[in-house]
């Protein structure tokens, strides 16, 4: 992929840049009775150059490559099935990332760069359950993430730049623990009721209490929804069907020193 960016207007956050990037994967996968397993293997290589501009940008050249891959498999029987995955993961620095200097409109903040971001490097084990029968739908998901070298943006305590709080990119190594619990209820085949259930515990190594959460980190969420399909006749009204949901999410304890809370909020939809 080749990626050409220039700046033709007056306000920037970013500077111009190319980017290149080649890469190549190889799979594979095997049944033996009951079990699925599959793997795969992977190389990127990413060329990144920005250009200067004035005092705004620097000139930036980077080069990122890495061997990443993962193995998986599926254990099935009657209706039940188990899964398990370990993957090793790589995510180079955007352009934004290194090099950023400027206003961001979407988020009102002035965002700074780092033009000596590494890449990460992850390890994640995701862990499944499932089970459906005629009545009953469930599915438990469980993962654990070690990331070196994560990338993101934090609060500089007391700056202000152009009249704007200033952020700065910045990295460590971060541990992501949490899961999803979902279940379907339908005592006929017309009714559901469904309900799922999300929590994500982010926070960054060896970091005192006020520092160690990662900033952005979703807070416990639980959907809720019952729908009623009214027309299944393969026809013009196929699938008309009558919902009401409900969204809650509930108060983040978990933030660095630098975020404000965030409250729980409950929205229902119909």
């Amino acid at each position: 992929m080749y990626q050409r960016s220039l700046n033709k207007g007056d306000d920037f956050l970013i500077p111009a840049y190319t980017l290149f990037d080649i890469g190549a994967f190889a799979t594979v996968g095997l049944k033996i009775d009951n079990w699925n397993i599959s793997a795969g293997l992977r190389y990127d290589n990413r060329n990144l150059h920005s250009f200067k501009l004035g005092d705004v940008f620097e000139k930036i050249s980077r080069n990122f490559s890495s061997l990443t891959g993962s193995v998986g498999a599926t254990y099935s029987v009657s209706d039940v099935a188990i899964k398990l995955n370990l993957a090793r993961g790589f995510r180079t620095p955007t352009v934004g990332g290194l090099a950023s200097n400027g206003v961001h409109e979407g988020t009102i903040q002035y965002v700074i760069g780092n033009k000596e971001l590494d890449p990460e490097y992850s390890w994640q084990i995701d862990l499944g359950l499932d089970y459906t029968s005629k009545l009953l739908s469930t599915q438990l998901s469980l993962f654990a993430n070690f990331i070196d070298s994560f990338i993101f943006n934090h609060k500089l305590n007391g700056v202000k730049t152009e009249g704007y709080d200033t952020y700065q990119y910045t990295q460590g190594n971060a541990r992501l623990l949490g899961g999803e619990f979902s279940i379907d209820f339908h005592p006929v085949r017309k009714l559901h009721f469904e309900n799922t259930f999300s929590y994500v515990n982010a926070v960054q190594a060896h970091q005192p209490k006020d520092s160690k959460y990662l900033p952005y980190t979703p807070a416990p969420r639980w959907t809720s929804e019952l729908n009623y399909t009214f027309i299944n006749d393969g026809k013009v009204w196929d699938n008309t069907y009558a919902a009401v949901s409900m969204e809650c999410n509930l108060r983040q304890n978990h933030f660095m020193r630098q975020m404000r809370q965030r409250r729980q909020y409950l929205r229902i939809l119909y």
